[in-house]
């Protein structure tokens, strides 16, 4: 009887392993096949752009088709950056590199983040770097642990040229249709020029939203600075913000929306209810420890703890009729159909955020009438999520509003206020979504 040699067991063991590995792999891709992506990696792994949903496919552009005439060219001084973008959808070379970096993405998602019990090893890491004290949690190179205590992202220089000049472009064509206009520049979590940040991290929002909003100062676009107010409001500045999150909390938001109507009344004459924006007119529930924001998520739990929500509705009586993208329309009191409660029922932090209660989460069109207001007036909002704690409120004290978030909304926005004939448009955005206007899921891009 031949003497089986050690090498014989090792590399039927390794065959064994690789077949294993590669049955896993398989195995999780009929899972998503079959049904999709849960429990096993968090979708904050998307960061600021999280979503409870894929993009829903509503077939936008057929319902706002673009005319061909409304199209926002960028002029010669373009940045190195959108030159760089522009080359890499013209050059074979590029698109090549660009086909195997998604193939590369999709293997780290299939073999990496889809890995059976991914987030205890995910957790183990955070625990370890919270043991040792990094301020910069190892494992992603997004989440930052401030000197205050609280999580927020790692900020970068970002184009401001293309977004400004597409505002002025934006502007002047409302402008001539009649129809009112105001940039609305929100604040992201950082205090201008509080040095909270760790040693060696540059507060980038606020250097951008400044650029942003001088050059629209220099074209006479009408803005609002939110954060000038908010400095102005007193108080702990981060107090507005979620301790795990990107997102200013509902009671800023509240009060967010009463200055907004103020704006209105004396930048356009509209003669709005300013007394939305007074926490004193709403019923607050709060909902203990069952938030973990964005940077929590990726931070894990193992680092951070979840939060209190405040659910805040009007005391008095109301009736609102509610579209989300295409859905039949609802009619109920302003809790029953601005708020989608069943994401505060839900403990699953890495799959599903609490603060998708308002609003029922983030739709590319969100369309409200208020049925006891008849003053006429029709604001189309256009911005991201942290107008779903202020779109509600504002709500109160016009006829109709409609909120567009330009990073789901793939069709026409200038077709869609031709067909909607809102009194004025806002754009209203946090500092963090600054970047180039190229692209119809960019914030910035108003064709």
């Amino acid at each position: 009887m031949k003497k089986i040699k050690a090498s014989y067991f090792v590399g039927v063991a390794f065959i064994c392993i690789i077949a294993v590995f590669f049955g896993s792999v398989c195995y999780r891709v009929c899972r998503v096949e079959l049904f999709g992506d849960y429990g096993e990696t968090p979708k904050a792994e998307t960061g600021l752009y999280f979503s409870e949903e894929d993009k829903i496919d509503c077939k936008w552009p057929e319902k706002y088709p673009f005319d061909g005439e409304h199209k926002f060219e960028l002029e010669s001084s373009q940045t190195e950056t959108e030159a760089e973008a522009q080359e890499t959808s013209e050059d074979g070379e590029s698109v090549y590199l660009s086909f195997v970096n998604k193939i590369k993405d999709s293997v780290d998602y299939y073999t990496s983040k889809l890995l059976p019990g991914r987030m205890k090893y995910v957790e183990t890491n955070a625990l370890f770097n919270k043991a040792v004290g990094m301020s910069v949690i190892s494992g992603t190179d997004l989440v930052a642990v401030m000197k205050n205590g609280y999580l927020t992202l790692e900020s970068t220089e970002k184009d401001t040229d293309s977004p400004a000049k597409s505002l002025k472009w934006f502007s002047d064509i409302l402008e001539e249709k009649g129809i009112d206009f105001a940039y609305i520049q929100y604040p992201s979590k950082e205090e201008k020029n509080d040095n909270q940040l760790p040693e060696g991290m540059t507060d980038y929002n606020n250097i951008n939203a400044d650029k942003l909003l001088e050059k629209l100062n220099s074209e006479n676009v009408k803005n609002v600075d939110i954060r000038e107010l908010l400095m102005q409001k007193g108080g702990n500045w981060y107090s507005n913000f979620f301790k795990t999150d990107h997102h200013w909390k509902p009671e800023t938001g509240v009060w967010a929306a009463g200055k907004i109507a103020d704006m209105l009344n004396l930048n356009f004459g509209y003669s709005l209810d300013t007394g939305i924006g007074d926490i004193n007119n709403y019923n607050v529930d709060v909902y203990e420890k069952i938030f973990l924001g964005s940077q929590g998520r990726l931070a894990t739990l193992t680092f951070a703890d979840p939060e209190d929500i405040s659910i805040i509705y009007p005391k008095k009586k109301t009736s609102f009729t509610v579209t989300y993208n295409t859905d039949s329309p609802i009619t109920g009191s302003f809790d029953e159909v601005l708020f989608n409660k069943s994401y505060l029922n839900n403990e699953d932090f890495y799959n599903y955020s609490a603060y998708s209660a308002y609003l029922n989460g983030n739709k590319a069109v969100t369309s409200i009438k208020n049925n006891d207001c008849k003053n006429g007036v029709k604001i189309l909002v256009i911005g991201g999520s942290y107008n779903k704690s202020v779109v509600p409120y504002l709500a109160q004290t016009v006829e109709r509003i409609d909120l567009v978030d330009g990073r789901y909304f793939d069709g026409s926005i200038i077709n869609y206020i031709e067909k909607t004939e809102p009194d004025i448009v806002l754009v209203a955005c946090t500092s963090l979504l600054i970047g180039p206007a190229s692209g119809h899921y960019s914030e910035y891009n108003f064709e």
